[in-house]
């Protein structure tokens, strides 16, 4: 059981059998007017669940993708208009698919891969959690192919894709503290300052270039193939 203050229950929708969400939740409003809630899975065999909840008292499950195997979770991931992106974390590093993927979803029930951005590498473990809400820009928490950390779980730092073309995704910025980082990893980059500092930025290039590594350096890959399986749900 549990306590509510000014808060009423008005429905549970199970996901058939895959329950366990992660900390991804997004609201797309379709273009016939539906409210789909898009949800990710905290572990597999589950990747995502849309659920029509245009009646909040009466949410209807009307998609659900699976995982490619049981060593990749997809426990994060963002809607902006037509577009949703998708986190993937493996249970160690070295493991595919390890990035996030892009997914045309004006079609709910119907969700197409666009593209599969790839941040697997011996030290990475992929993404743990994205956040897209302008639909030029894909920040996330993730390890890259040339990244080593001084402590392994240290793996994931904040990174920058520009997905202004969604089928092309390319990386423009990437920050960490000097700490994480082995002395041999990234050497072309410039030094990070020790203290901790914050920024504010409309479009990724704005961030002081004194502050952020030379993109040159960074390795990227991305491929139109999808990773999802697709469940049908029974009407």
């Amino acid at each position: 059981m549990a306590d509510a203050l000014n808060m009423k229950l008005l429905a549970h929708e199970p996901c058939g059998s895959s329950g366990n969400m992660g900390e991804g939740m997004s609201l797309q409003v379709a273009k016939d007017g539906r409210r789909i809630m898009w949800m990710a899975h905290e572990s597999a065999p589950a990747n995502f669940s849309g659920v029509d909840v245009s009646d909040p008292r009466k949410p209807k499950m009307i998609i659900q993708t699976e995982l490619p195997h049981r060593q990749v979770r997809s426990n994060s991931l963002e809607v902006c208009g037509d577009i949703m992106a998708v986190a993937y974390q493996t249970a160690k590093p070295g493991l595919q698919p390890a990035g996030f993927e892009l997914f045309d979803i004006s079609t709910p029930e119907k969700p197409k891969s666009i593209a599969l951005f790839d941040c697997s590498g011996p030290h990475s473990r992929g993404v743990h959690q994205v956040w897209f809400v302008d639909g030029e820009y894909v920040h996330f928490a993730s390890g890259a192919p040339d990244f080593e950390p001084t402590n392994p779980t240290d793996d994931q730092i904040y990174r920058i894709v520009d997905v202004r073309n969604p089928s092309k995704p390319t990386a423009v910025g990437r920050w960490w503290l000097r700490a994480p980082a082995k002395a041999t990893t990234c050497r072309r980059r410039r030094a990070i300052p020790s203290s901790i500092q914050a920024f504010a930025c409309t479009t990724p290039t704005s961030i002081p270039s004194a502050r952020t590594a030379p993109i040159s350096a960074i390795s990227t890959a991305a491929c139109s193939s999808s990773i999802s399986r697709t469940r049908a749900i029974p009407r």
